[in-house]
This record gives structure tokens, sequence and C-alpha cells, in this order.
């Protein structure tokens, strides 16, 4: 299979495991394998991006001799790494909600320093006036070109 190909399979997975949830089914089991052969999918998707020529490669976010790459997480737990901050917020956010019912519902939003880009991103359910950490972070990473030894000085 091609990127492409494997991307379309992932769509597709993901769809279809949609279609085997509903509320007091039985068929969670069968959701989470349809799932993680999606997931497969889309990492193969990846990497056959990251393979192929440069004009078909994710673009990085970029400053000169520095790019930067979002990493999901729920606590200390790393959920994935990616070249986007919205893929890193999605992630979270699906996570939460197939991890804890209690959300399901809810009204998400994300919290941070904008003036602090390398600072982490939390984040929040509820109403804007009660606001509830969910311990889901998202945070921007600067992957440097080269090394600087005046850096380290």
């Amino acid at each position: 299979m091609t990127g492409p190909e494997h991307y379309t399979a992932a769509e597709q997975l993901i769809a279809e495991a949609s279609t085997v949830l509903r509320p007091n089914d039985e068929g969670h089991c069968e959701a989470d394998r349809i799932l993680a052969e999606a997931q497969v999918h889309a990492t193969l998707a990846l990497v056959a991006a990251q393979t192929a020529p440069a004009v078909c490669a994710p673009q990085l976010e970029t400053e000169p001799a520095v790019a930067y790459v979002y990493r999901a997480a729920w606590g200390m737990t790393p959920l994935g790494t990616y070249t986007n901050q919205d893929a890193a917020r999605i992630h979270c956010e699906t996570d939460a909600l197939n991890n804890s019912p209690e959300f399901d519902g809810k009204v998400f939003d994300w919290l941070g320093d904008e003036s602090e880009p390398n600072d982490p991103y939390e984040l929040v359910i509820g109403p804007e006036d009660d606001e509830q950490p969910t311990d889901y972070t998202v945070t921007r990473i600067e992957v440097a070109a080269e090394y600087d030894p005046e850096a380290d000085a």
C-alpha cells in the first residue's frame, strides 16, 4: 500500500469503529481492535510520507534552523508527537473522551500563555467560570537542525 492508501484505510477503519460504538453496546472490544488497526495504517501513512520525495513530506512549523513538534501527554504519559499543534490537541481530546465517560458532552478548552509558546497548554473541561483540569497537555518542543556549541556556553 502507498502512504495515501494507508491514510484512506485508517479513515475508513475509524469510521467503521464509530458505527460499532453505541451507548450500552457490547461492541467495544471490536471497536478497539478496529481503532488499533486504524492506528497502524495511520502510522504507516506517516512513515510513507516521511520517506517520499520532499513534495509529499509533512511541513514542520519552522524558524531559521529550528523546527517544532508538539507532544501530547496525559500527566507524565506521552500520547504522541505531531508536526502541528491541532493534531496533538485532537489526540488529547479524543483520549479524554475515550477513557473518561464523565467528559462526554462537556465543553473542552485549552489554557496556555501565548507569550510563552514553549510552556504546555492544558486541556480543561467545564464552563468558563468553573474549568476543571484534565491532566492532558500539549507542549511545543524545539528541534534544532544543527548543534549550536554556543547554546551550551
